[in-house]
């Protein structure tokens, strides 16, 4: 899997090929065969990979809450978002891919990374929203917050420098969780 990692860092997915990792791990080719069906088949296990670090998110959400600063708390909560993404960018962006082109194995994989933050992050919005907001509709906003914070991601260090930059749209960001999950005094 280090060398799929590797190789997608520096290469397209389609040069991603069972013959072309094998050889990049330094094995026969026909080994590659041992751990995976194919391609898709590592890719998906790239991805289990992610997601099992992006879980690892919802622990900001822990107690003890709230936050003594809801802000400085939402600008680590974006920071490590981001830094985590970063580590599996080329994958994520691969995952999403395929998940939006209809592909269910990677739409699972998609929503199996983002449901421990979504359900800690609705968590708290419920318990600092009024009453009258349903759970529904505060997770609704929860997904919105999560699908524009991989945006975010998705776009750090590739932006030109003429355009709103990444930390621009993560204090924004981290601005706008921090009145989610803080109770209006």
């Amino acid at each position: 899997m280090q060398a799929a990692r590797a190789m997608l860092k520096s290469s397209s997915p389609i040069e991603l090929t069972a013959i072309a990792v094998a050889r990049g791990a330094g094995s026969a080719p026909p080994s590659f065969y041992v751990y995976f069906t194919d391609t898709r088949d590592l890719l998906l296990a790239l991805a289990e990979e992610a997601a099992e670090d992006l879980a690892a998110l919802a622990g900001h959400f822990a107690a003890p809450w709230p936050p003594a600063d809801p802000q400085a708390w939402a600008n680590r909560f974006v920071d490590d978002f981001v830094a985590k993404w970063a580590n599996h960018n080329e994958v994520l962006a691969i995952r999403n891919l395929e998940a939006d082109r209809g592909d269910l194995a990677f739409d699972e994989a998609r929503v199996n990374a983002s449901l421990p933050v979504l359900t800690a992050l609705t968590d708290r919005m419920v318990e600092a929203q009024p009453p009258q907001l349903r759970r529904v509709d505060l997770f609704a906003e929860a997904v919105i917050f999560y699908a524009t914070l991989e945006r975010i991601a998705s776009i750090t260090g590739n932006t030109p420098s003429h355009r709103l930059q990444p930390h621009h749209y993560k204090a924004a960001m981290a601005r706008m969780i921090a009145k989610a999950v803080t109770r209006p005094a």
